[in-house]
């Protein structure tokens, strides 16, 4: 028996949920007087969000990367470095760990 008949199981497209906790990440920054904007990319195997938030002043804006991978799980990336923060099971997990710098002014 091949493994020709073997359907591969992608689970990393986000799901409404997902959706809806990232964009309530923009209503969260409005109350914060903050800006947000965010971008989905989607390819086989790999959904990712880009997400920044900053002020309208001279200080540099947070940018991180929401990945959720072909196995389900999801993945904090800072963007500038390419460096990955945290992973985890849920959603959740990872906006709980977003660092300050994405609410508030360092």
């Amino acid at each position: 028996m091949g493994a020709d008949n073997v359907i591969s199981l992608d689970l990393s497209s986000f799901t409404q949920s997902d959706i809806s906790k990232i964009k309530s990440l923009g209503e969260k920054q409005t109350l914060l007087y903050r800006w947000f904007r965010c971008e989905r990319k989607q390819e086989a195997g790999l959904d990712q969000y880009m997400i920044y938030s900053g002020t309208r002043s001279q200080t540099p804006y947070a940018a991180y990367r929401i990945e959720r991978r072909k196995d389900g799980s999801y993945h904090l990336i800072e963007q500038r470095t390419d460096t990955e923060l945290v992973n985890g099971r849920n959603i959740d997990d990872i906006i709980n760990q977003l660092p300050d710098d994405f609410y508030y002014s360092v």
